[in-house]
This record gives C-alpha cells, sequence and structure tokens, in this order.
C-alpha cells in the first residue's frame, strides 16, 4: 500500500518549485498539485506534497532555509503608540505603555482621534433650512478634543515622574475621523513598534474597542497590537516572566516568533510555544512542533521555551485553563488569516480570552 502523502506547502508555482528543489536535493521526493498545465508559471495555489514519514526531516530543513534567509538580529522597540479616549482602560494601557517605554528605552506617542457628528445630526429634510456654521462648530470639537488631550498627556507625564520614568519621551497627536482609519492612518506615519490598547472605551462600551478598532486595525497594518484588559493592574515595574504563544502551524509562524522575541526579549522570559489539537498524538503535528522549537533555539538561545501539543476541542478553553494552570503573563495570537481574525474577535471567543482576563494579549497580522 502506498504511503500517505501530505501537503507541506501553499505557494506560487515558481515558490513550489525552488522548494521541490531543494527537498529533493536533500533526498526528500516531493509532488506538486494543482499545477496550471496551460500556464503553469502563472499558477497559484500550487500544493507541495511529500510522504508522510519526511515531514519531520521536511520541516527542519524549511526552518532552516528561513532562518538563514531572515535577519536574525533582536532589536528593542524604539516607538509605541498609544490610541486614548481619556476613559480609565485608554488610561491603564498608557501607564502600560509608559513602563514597557521605560524598559525598552523607547518613546510612546499618545493619540486621540475624535469624530465630528455634526453633519449626520442634520436630519434630510431641513438640510436646505437649517444653516450651521460648520467651520465654527468644527472649531469647537477640536478644541475640547485638544484640551482633554493635553490634559491627558500632563497626567501621564506626572505618572512618569512620580514613578522614575521621567526620562521616557511622551509625545502626543490629534487626528478627526474613525477611529480605526485615524490609527492606520498615524501608525502609517509614526511607523511604531507596535499598538498598545486598552480594551473598552469611553465610546465603544457597545461594540468593545478590540473586538472593533483593534480588528480594523489589525486588518489595514500588519504592526502588532497589544490589548490591556480593563481589569488588568499596572504595577511599579512591568514583569512578563511566562508568554504563551498560541501556534496554529501556520507558515507566518516564524515572522510572528520574531516579532514576539523583539518585544519580550528584554524580559527574559520564559515562552510557553502552545497548540490545541484534537489529535494529539498527530505525526505531522508533531513534526511542525519539532520545526518550531528548532526555530526557537536559534532564534532565542538564551530563551528557554517549552513547546506543547495540548488535546482539546475548544481551542480558547483550553488556552484559559493553561494560562490559569501555568501563571501566564502575556497570551501572543497571530491572526495573519483574514477568517481568524473574525474567529478570534468573535465576542463568544474574545470575551473570554480578552475581556474575561487580567491578561494583555499581543496580536499580530504576520
Amino acid at each position: 500500500m502506498d504511503e500517505k502523502l501530505i501537503v507541506i506547502a501553499v505557494d506560487s508555482f515558481a515558490s513550489a518549485q525552488v522548494l521541490q528543489t531543494y527537498l529533493e536535493a536533500n533526498g526528500i521526493k516531493c509532488f506538486l498539485q494543482n499545477v496550471n498545465l496551460v500556464q503553469s508559471a502563472v499558477s497559484d495555489g500550487v500544493k507541495v506534497q511529500i510522504k508522510e514519514s519526511d515531514a519531520e526531516r521536511a520541516l527542519k530543513l524549511i526552518s532552516k532555509v528561513k532562518l538563514e534567509q531572515e535577519a536574525m538580529k533582536v532589536v528593542n522597540p524604539r516607538k509605541i503608540l498609544v490610541p486614548v479616549d481619556f476613559s480609565q482602560p485608554s488610561e491603564n494601557a498608557a501607564y502600560f505603555a509608559l513602563g514597557l517605554a521605560h524598559k525598552y528605552g523607547a518613546e510612546i506617542k499618545l493619540l486621540h482621534v475624535f469624530n465630528s457628528p455634526i453633519i449626520d445630526l442634520i436630519p434630510f429634510s431641513d438640510v436646505t433650512t437649517i444653516q450651521i456654521d460648520i467651520d465654527v462648530s468644527y472649531h469647537i470639537l477640536h478644541k475640547n478634543a485638544k484640551e482633554q488631550l493635553l490634559k491627558f498627556h500632563a497626567k501621564v507625564k506626572s505618572y512618569a515622574y512620580k514613578h522614575g520614568m521621567g526620562d521616557v519621551r511622551v509625545g502626543y497627536a490629534l487626528r478627526e475621523g474613525v477611529a480605526s482609519y485615524g490609527i492606520t492612518e498615524m501608525s502609517n506615519q509614526y511607523k511604531p513598534s507596535f499598538i498598545v490598547m486598552g480594551t473598552k472605551g469611553e465610546g465603544f462600551r457597545n461594540t468593545e474597542l478590540v473586538g472593533s478598532v483593534a480588528k480594523d486595525v489589525l486588518e489595514s497594518t500588519r504592526i502588532p497590537v497589544l490589548a490591556i484588559p480593563e481589569s488588568a493592574k499596572m504595577v511599579d515595574s512591568i514583569q512578563v516572566r511566562k508568554v504563551l504563544y498560541a501556534t496554529r502551524f501556520d507558515d507566518y509562524d516564524f515572522m510572528a516568533i520574531r516579532k514576539l522575541m523583539n518585544i519580550v526579549s528584554p524580559f527574559s522570559a520564559q515562552i510557553h510555544c502552545v497548540n490545541v489539537s484534537s489529535d494529539a498524538d498527530d505525526a505531522l503535528a508533531k513534526a511542525k512542533m519539532a520545526s518550531l522549537e528548532l526555530y526557537f533555539k536559534r532564534v532565542a538561545r538564551k530563551t528557554q521555551v517549552k513547546c506543547e501539543i495540548i488535546q482539546g476541542k475548544n481551542m480558547v478553553e483550553t488556552f484559559t485553563s493553561y494560562v490559569k494552570e501555568n501563571g501566564i503573563d502575556l497570551i501572543a495570537i497571530s491572526t495573519q488569516k483574514r477568517n481568524l481574525i473574525y474567529k478570534i474577535f468573535n465576542p463568544s471567543l474574545s470575551r473570554r480570552l480578552l475581556f474575561e482576563s487580567d491578561i494583555p494579549v499581543l496580536m499580530f497580522h504576520a
């Protein structure tokens, strides 16, 4: 009976050919599927298949190539963007960002995006009869928003000096428009290492700030978002001792791991790389986990890494139990797939993972 074939990668025809050549040069037979026989050069979604018994060795070879192609130097974050709406949760997030910036030797920028609802308030039937001085009204809204932002900025600076973090540079910016667009626009200009957001805001209590705004930001930028739950408590010195990296064995794991190490490297934290599977003894899953463990050892030689495949039917419930049992301080999730973003931010799931926990969640859009 022929041995079972498994898909090791899905890529363009050109990339699939390169991978096939590389693996076969190392003694692993490959088969390409979904090739456009008429125009093979433009084929996309080509599957690279190998024998199941070759999975572990193939994954190690692939991770070795990725390692050699990528710059592995760990660089501490230099800029942190903090969207605020002057609520208690966003104030709490700003203090967390301040503590992180002090740890990294970085700067932070407070961003407030205010929305002008003037036009929306005019009944359609009255547009021709009601005269509203838009410029004057906008000036008032802008003036009030700026006054609040300056007051908030002064409060954060005062907190910094009081807690021995007066050396941290704290800037601010004001934008008009929809929150997610304003944050994305500022991210493109400011180019922060990551964004820190509170999980609830004064203007988003019905939609939940992380569940709506952060989702939109993740979809429009590749900058990591650190969500600080409303119940998280800021202490004098931020300590991250144990980090849970939740992997789904995607090709983007390698990129997410590098970003994660850049963020947590100053803390000398222990990394728990965990996958939840209905079959913890699956051969392919074990091979992929072994590949990630090897990658961790090469890019984070001084970091203690624990890799596990946990059997469970409900991903969120299993992760939640693991977090409590192992004293996790930070959860990291890669949300590279559009459908996964929606799944993670589904209220029934996010409420358990984000809003009922006092543990910050770091989200990557690789």
